[in-house]
């Protein structure tokens, strides 16, 4: 709104003042205080929300925090849209200079809705509850004092705006998907063009030759975790896409196109990562080009971290070429857009219709409205009070034939795991032979206490080749819905120096207060959050997960019928196992 200050200060006299006595530039100026310090009292100063342990804070400090800590740097760009709204809102500071404050009262109809997420996110202590009401605020408070004219002109701003929002369970559902099909297309090309490749779940590996005596894997592997699966850098270029359409192209439409191309490119610029990543250990060794393993962790090479700009290489020549095709002439709209509109005096007609009073009620009106979300919010209670775990917490050490052997949680579990959770885990010998590992993990009093396997297996050097649900019949008739997933974990023989692959299986559910069931993580925090809401149930979420290693051979020469007996024999473990630590919860 900086424009302001640019309109002549020797405006006409029907304008200088008005029946109450303030300028046009004075009302605006108590029209804007108004609206900021509403976003103020809800977001900056009322203490929202508990991350760690620690006291609540807002919104806006959380946001901060969460962006910068150093498992979250994928989102730190998150930071900069912001101040690039703000930009996009000065290119436009002339035109708005000239527009009458039109306030409508169907601004605070929407201000109401995101102050119902903001209680809701306050309730069940969420971010993203004040992250959605911090976005509709906006919205509603350009409409209910200034009016559907400036949100119509604010509106790709505002839009752009949510990207400034991790969204991290939107990720958790992408990252799988797109790690396959970057695994699937680069083996196929690799393949067309003279580079046997085999894959197996979200890994590549070179097929073996024979004549040149090599095996599985002795020229490369490569396993497409979630920073190669494009996710990554999806949100990002989607960012810059849309930054560049707001300020290259005039019409709706072909912004829309070239928003919509950041998500094949995304995937595109992954594909020429791995490509190069596949041919460089062909080439010059897998060390050089992929990095070197110590000790469990993946140390990345130069080679590595050069491939990796590939992908934004891709992704800004495309939206280039992308825009040239749309329309010619995008840098001179470029060029025009980062200049600014070209100023012009404000008149009397300008000001037209502007009611000085009807401004002030509709800030006041504003800021009531903000007192009132968090009067709400301090009425509401958020004791941590939480409602019995679903599940025993105990493993019985024999049952049905199965002999097992208590295995304590370990030192790095009881520095990592959050206070109050309990690890409850046996390893069984079945009559069968095989080895199972049950364990039960109940939640502590923090919100989200329970992690997924997918996130500490693959730190015990274990991919996941596929992730499925099982539904499972239970002894006492119920059936439950799990989540299946099939591992591999490559380790060297000591004796021969052979690569062996050791194969597995993990069924897993999540198990709450009332004995509902989920297979996901997001999905148990969102069944959460609805029972809290509307049920005033805060579950003791407990994890129950059954591992099963089931072969040990050279890669290649598994026996598959090995994976159909192993899931018979856990599936029977489960439904043996469930009734004795799961017992019926009426509804």
């Amino acid at each position: 709104m900086s424009d302001f200050t640019d309109t002549p200060t020797t405006l006409p006299a029907a304008i200088t003042k008005d029946a109450g006595g303030l300028s046009p530039i004075t009302t605006r100026w108590i029209a804007l205080g108004a609206a900021v310090l509403s976003l103020v009292i809800l977001f900056l100063l009322w203490p929202y929300q508990t991350w760690t342990a620690a006291r609540r804070s807002s919104v806006l400090s959380d946001w901060a925090w969460v962006l910068t800590r150093e498992n979250n740097s994928e989102w730190i760009f998150c930071l900069l849209v912001p101040p690039l709204a703000g930009y996009l809102v000065w290119l436009r500071r002339a035109e708005l200079a000239r527009m009458p404050l039109l306030g409508t009262w169907a601004g605070a109809a929407v201000i109401a809705v995101a102050l119902v997420f903001y209680w809701m996110g306050y309730l069940v202590n969420t971010g993203y509850g004040g992250f959605i009401a911090l976005h509709l605020m906006l919205a509603g408070l350009v409409l209910l004092i200034a009016g559907r004219r400036w949100f119509e002109v604010l509106f790709f701003p505002w839009l752009f705006l949510v990207f400034m929002f991790p969204l991290f369970p939107l990720e958790a559902a992408l990252a799988n998907p797109l790690q396959n099909l970057a695994a699937s297309v680069s083996a196929k090309f690799l393949t067309l063009i003279g580079i046997p490749t085999l894959k197996e779940g979200s890994a590549i590996y070179s097929a073996p030759d024979l004549l040149a005596g090599l095996k599985h894997g002795d020229r490369f592997r490569l396993d497409v975790d979630i920073a190669c699966s494009g996710i990554r850098s999806l949100y990002s270029l989607m960012m810059i896409g849309a930054l560049y359409g707001i300020l290259s192209l005039k019409r709706s439409v072909p912004r829309l196109v070239l928003f919509a191309s950041t998500i094949p490119l995304a995937v595109l610029g992954n594909f020429v990562r791995l490509i190069l990543l596949a041919i460089g250990s062909v080439w010059l060794g897998s060390e050089t080009a992929v990095g070197r393993n110590i000790d469990g962790h993946q140390e990345m090479s130069l080679y590595h971290a050069l491939a990796g700009y590939a992908v934004f290489a891709v992704g800004l020549g495309g939206m280039f070429a992308i825009c040239s095709l749309l329309e010619g002439k995008h840098w001179k709209s470029l060029k025009k857009s980062i200049g600014g509109a070209k100023k012009k005096s404000a008149s009397v007609e300008d000001f037209a219709g502007q009611s000085p009073r009807a401004v002030l009620v509709h800030s006041a009106a504003a800021v009531l409205l903000a007192c009132a979300g968090v009067g709400i919010c301090a009425k509401t209670n958020t004791s941590p009070h939480k409602a019995e775990p679903g599940v025993v917490a105990e493993l019985p050490l024999s049952f049905d034939g199965y002999n097992g052997t208590p295995y304590d949680m370990t030192a790095l579990e009881r520095n990592i795991l959050d206070e109050g959770v309990q690890v409850i885990r046996n390893q069984y010998l079945s009559p069968k032979g095989g080895v199972i590992m049950g364990s039960i993990v109940v939640s502590g009093f923090s919100k989200h206490a329970l992690h997924e396997p997918e996130v500490c297996l693959p730190n015990q050097n274990w991919s996941i080749v596929e992730r499925t649900e099982l539904p499972v019949m239970t002894n006492d008739g119920r059936t439950i819905t799990a989540a299946l997933l099939r591992l591999y974990r490559d380790q060297r023989d000591e004796t021969s120096g052979a690569i062996k692959r050791v194969r597995a299986l993990n069924i897993y559910f999540y198990v709450g207060s009332n004995g509902t069931t989920s297979t996901g993580y997001y999905d148990h925090i969102r069944i959460g959050y609805i029972d809290a809401v509307l049920k005033g149930l805060n579950h003791r979420w407990s994890l129950a997960s059954f591992f099963m290693p089931y072969s040990e051979s050279e890669i290649g020469m598994e026996d598959p019928m090995m994976e159909l007996t192993a899931l018979g024999e856990l599936k029977d473990f489960v439904a043996k196992l469930v009734p004795v630590f799961m017992p019926r919860v009426k509804q």
